[in-house]
């Protein structure tokens, strides 16, 4: 009888091994490129490429033991290889991380590798961009092993992958804030009307340009109109415009450029620069608009509005502390409110009269207290708004955090003392004289600070419901409404990385989006990247990929279940939940994201997602 049951035994095991490894242990997809830069070749240190993210989703077996390495091989195309182990040669480096903290690497500086997969069934894979994931013709599968020397494989399934891109590029944002002046003509005879650097014996135009900045390197500048007489200036051999002259401000004779004219020029920190051209009589009349436009040495760029300097009490005028604090702010035009904070008079109290309502997004290091803010129109009547205790004649000026819209920070007399240190969000009320919402309108928003230092930037409107309108040169219309857009982490599983919704097994990144608007109908709804490039959109249309759009309070019930206008009527306060999968911004706490609604009478309105 023993015979017969060690025979059967043998008989039987082959099959039951069999059945277990063919059973799935898993699922892993690469989701493509991220903009942020976590790991690198051999460990979890930047390298200045992007990252590539994979998601690895756990189904242990009841006595599966913990995961001490993972490996990634391509099994065609282009070879490649990465474990999560301890350095190999010629093997890449994978970072895990918890999907729920996808910042936080596991196998950190050499750790080992130990993953519960009862525990953390979800995981993220990094690693460094070897420029070929892009490519379809690239096969992968991962492997998993155990600590009791076990293991198993599976085939990775391709996601919507999209080419890696260029570091976020928009003006004012973290971590590149740009501020620049025209301060007419100069003392200095530095460039000429031609590529070259060389004086022409007569005065140069001068403009002031401010950078903010971290380990970043300046390798182009560019200065054209935006409106006036048609002006260009460069720092790029061969382009056939007028050079740029390129200096310190603390030290405006001694030149930046190299001899064909470029410029290599590294900011740590904050920088001022002189930049000299050769006046066309755009800058002596002081007729024309300018826009000036960086390119860095990893490929990003960012642009800023040209302000003119004849503002009585320009900051920039005022001397630079560069003691001071580091600060990194933005100003942004977000619509109309219902709310009545403040009126077309100094102090807080209201008129009667809805608000407009701006975005204040602020980093200062070290902590330190914010004593004034102050708006300034540029244009057109030259009102100004501002807290008390700022500037005589001004509008009152009603502050809030932005997670408590309704409490105001303002003392009794209209100023304010607020604490920031780590990044923050306000809003900011003011009184409308009229018009505020058209484009031509410029506005400049002023922060002081406890110090007494002050620092400036153009206020930012959100940019056009399309990637291919050249920035600063037209926006849309604008709807008479608010918006605001929260992220609020993975939630639900409703979309997937294709153009139609469905689930994919992945919670889905999940934005809580809020409007105020008067008998609109909205037709679709966009998420795009700091580039402006739509990554999300509702109408479900390649290369976006599905953005599911649902009403509160049937939050998973999708109004978009096969993709095209939504066509949902809008009249006062909607909230609505959005549903994307994630391709590696979501997960990524540094990303900078926008939310723009499309309403059937071609209106926009536009607002930062808050992370």
């Amino acid at each position: 009888m023993l015979t017969v049951l060690l025979v059967l035994g043998i008989l039987v095991e082959p099959s039951v091994r069999s059945y277990a490894q063919t059973r799935s242990r898993g699922e892993c997809v690469l989701i493509g490129p991220k903009r942020s830069d976590r790991v690198g070749k051999a460990a979890a240190r930047p390298d200045s490429k992007p990252d590539v993210v994979f998601s690895l989703t756990l189904r242990p077996t009841a006595s599966e033991r913990e995961i001490t390495d993972l490996e990634i091989r391509a099994t065609s195309g282009p070879p490649g290889i990465w474990k999560a182990g301890r350095g190999v040669p010629g093997v890449g480096y994978i970072g895990v991380a918890r999907a729920t903290r996808p910042s936080d690497i596991i196998n950190r500086d050499g750790a080992k590798l130990s993953i519960n997969p009862h525990m953390d069934k979800n995981l993220l894979l990094f690693v460094t961009d070897d420029g070929k994931f892009s490519r379809k013709d690239r096969a992968y599968h991962v492997k998993a092993l155990h600590s009791d020397g076990t293991s198993w494989t599976i085939p990775v399934q391709i996601g919507s992958v999209q080419a890696a891109v260029a570091p976020p590029t928009v003006s004012g944002t973290y971590p590149v804030r740009m501020s620049a002046f025209v301060k007419g003509m100069s003392r200095y005879d530095a460039v000429s009307s031609d590529e070259k650097i060389t004086g022409d014996d007569k005065a140069d135009g001068r403009f002031v340009l401010t950078v903010q900045a971290d380990q970043r390197e300046i390798t182009a500048i560019e200065i054209r109109s935006v409106g006036g007489r048609v002006s260009r200036w460069d720092t790029v051999p061969g382009s056939g415009n007028p050079a740029i002259g390129v200096s310190l401000v603390s030290d405006p004779t001694r030149l930046l450029n190299n001899r064909d004219g470029t410029v290599n020029v590294r900011i740590k920190g904050r920088l001022d620069l002189n930049l000299f051209v050769a006046d066309n009589g755009s800058i002596s009349k002081g007729e024309t608009d300018f826009r000036v436009t960086l390119t860095f040495a990893d490929g990003g760029v960012s642009w800023c509005r040209v302000q003119k300097s004849d503002i009585t009490g320009s900051v920039a005028d005022r001397p630079t502390d560069r003691s001071g604090p580091r600060v990194n702010f933005l100003g942004t035009w977000l619509g109309y409110v219902s709310t009545d904070a403040v009126g077309k008079y100094s102090g807080v109290k209201p008129d009667s009269e809805a608000d407009a309502v701006f975005g204040l997004d602020i980093e200062v290091t070290p902590k330190t207290e914010m004593k004034g803010i102050e708006i300034s129109n540029l244009s057109g009547t030259g009102t100004r708004w501002a807290t008390g205790k700022v500037t005589t004649g001004a509008w009152g000026l009603g502050v809030a955090h932005q997670s408590g819209p309704v409490t105001l920070l303002n003392k009794p007399d209209g100023s304010v003392t607020i604490p920031v240190g780590k990044r923050a969000q306000f809003y900011l009320y003011a009184a409308d004289p009229g018009g505020l919402s058209r484009s031509v309108n410029r506005l400049r928003i002023v922060i002081h600070l406890a110090d007494g230092s002050s620092y400036q930037q153009a206020l930012r409107r959100p940019l056009a419901s399309t990637s291919t309108v050249a920035p600063g040169t037209g926006d849309p219309q604008r709807a008479m409404g608010l918006i605001t857009c929260e992220f609020r982490g993975f939630i639900a599983d409703l979309a997937n990385t294709s153009t139609r919704p469905g689930k994919d097994g992945y919670l889905d990144g999940t934005f809580i989006l809020k409007l105020k608007v008067d008998k609109k109908q909205m037709a679709k709804v966009d998420v795009k990247d700091a580039t402006g490039a739509i990554r999300w959109s509702s109408l479900g249309r390649a290369p976006a990929m599905f953005l599911g759009v649902a009403m509160y309070p049937k939050i998973y019930d999708l109004a978009n279940p096969k993709g095209g206008m939504v066509k949902i009527p809008v009249s006062g306060r909607r909230t609505f939940y959005l549903y994307a999968a994630d391709n590696g911004l979501l997960s990524d706490p540094n990303s900078r994201l926008t939310a723009t609604v499309t309403f059937t009478d071609k209106t926009t309105l536009s607002t930062d997602v808050i992370k």
